[in-house]
């Protein structure tokens, strides 16, 4: 057998007729060395370049021996018919070749680098998804992002009850939560349970448009509810006020939505349905406030399916969406003393 020196750590060897690369002493036979070592992607550029130092032609296949400074010289019973010119070709040939070997190894190393990332990688988002349970937050942002979310029904159909479990949830969850209720809706016992939110209570339509215009930074905001302020004194109102009371619904809505984009938030609002006076039979009932409800990126509607002193029955489903059409199934809701439960579709 015909040993090719490069240098102390790749050895090509002619070892019946095949050549084989020995690193470091830690590889007998090329395809062991590259099953064992080498990425998949590049063992053909490897062999490439192993198969194009071939065993010497017969009349140039003679020994070589290595010299300490790392040049080559023929033995001395063939040195008169060696040429200098064939030595230096070689040794050029043999540098490239090396050369390439050790690019293809750099390639090599960064391959599997990259697959051990994309492994962890994929094993760490798998680990997240199986860790982390969905939420109403996440329920929500599915459908509008970072934007307003205005959920309207008849009274008792549930929409408080909607969005003070969304507070708990996201205020246990560590964000940061700013409720501001004008209806005098929670308790002290729900506002007890909702301690960790920042809470605020106004019926004047004024202080509302105040508030939103300069609301703290944070994840949730909840408006619970926006019609009913001016509800209360809308019959009283001339024209004009009512004018001017619908632009300032459309103007609070503009807030929100400006500062849901600013905060990254999400900002959910109550309204009750319009009023049924003077509407045609088939009329469907939209939310309160005229052109307002165009600011909402989704709007849901509440409906009490059934009712008695034990358990309310209600249903979220879709009324204005980009996602999915008027009357999906969002959720269903339970709603009782102890709480209210919300089971997504």
């Amino acid at each position: 057998m015909t040993d090719f020196y490069i240098n102390d750590n790749v050895t090509l060897s002619n070892n019946d007729g095949a050549w084989s690369l020995l690193l470091n002493g830690e590889a007998s036979d090329l395809e062991g060395f590259l099953k064992e070592n080498v990425h998949p992607e590049i063992c053909e550029q490897v062999r490439d370049v192993i198969k194009k130092v071939e065993t010497p032609s017969e009349e140039d296949h003679r020994p070589i021996q290595n010299l300490e400074d790392g040049g080559f010289k023929f033995s001395s019973e063939q040195a008169e018919d060696s040429d200098d010119e064939k030595n230096r070709l070689a040794r050029e040939e043999n540098e490239k070749r090396l050369a390439e070997l050790e690019k293809l190894e750099r390639v090599n190393e960064d391959l599997d680098e990259r697959k051990k990332h994309n492994m962890s990688k994929k094993e760490h988002t798998t680990q997240d998804t199986q860790l982390k349970p969905s939420t109403l937050l996440d329920l929500i942002y599915d459908y509008v992002d970072n934007d307003v979310l205005e959920v309207f029904g008849d009274t008792g159909s549930g929409k408080t009850a909607f969005v003070k479990r969304v507070a708990y949830e996201a205020s246990e969850a560590g964000k940061k939560v700013f409720y501001l209720d004008t209806e005098r809706n929670l308790t002290k016992k729900d506002r007890d349970l909702l301690k960790k939110c920042t809470y605020k209570y106004t019926p004047v339509i004024n202080e509302i448009d105040d508030i939103v215009q300069h609301l703290p930074a944070g994840d949730v905001v909840i408006l619970d509810s926006i019609g009913f302020p001016v509800l209360t004194t809308f019959a009283r109102m001339n024209m004009k006020q009512k004018g001017d009371a619908l632009l300032k619904l459309i103007a609070i809505f503009g807030s929100l939505k400006e500062w849901a984009y600013k905060n990254n938030g999400i900002v959910l609002v109550t309204n009750q349905p319009e009023s049924e006076f003077n509407k045609a039979p088939n009329h469907v009932l939209r939310p309160f406030g005229d052109k307002s409800q165009f600011a909402a990126k989704e709007i849901w509607e509440t409906i009490k399916e059934s009712s008695n002193p034990d358990l309310t029955k209600s249903s979220i489903k879709a009324f204005r969406s980009r996602s999915v059409g008027r009357g999906t199934s969002i959720a269903k809701m339970n709603i009782n003393n102890a709480g209210v439960e919300v089971i997504q579709a």
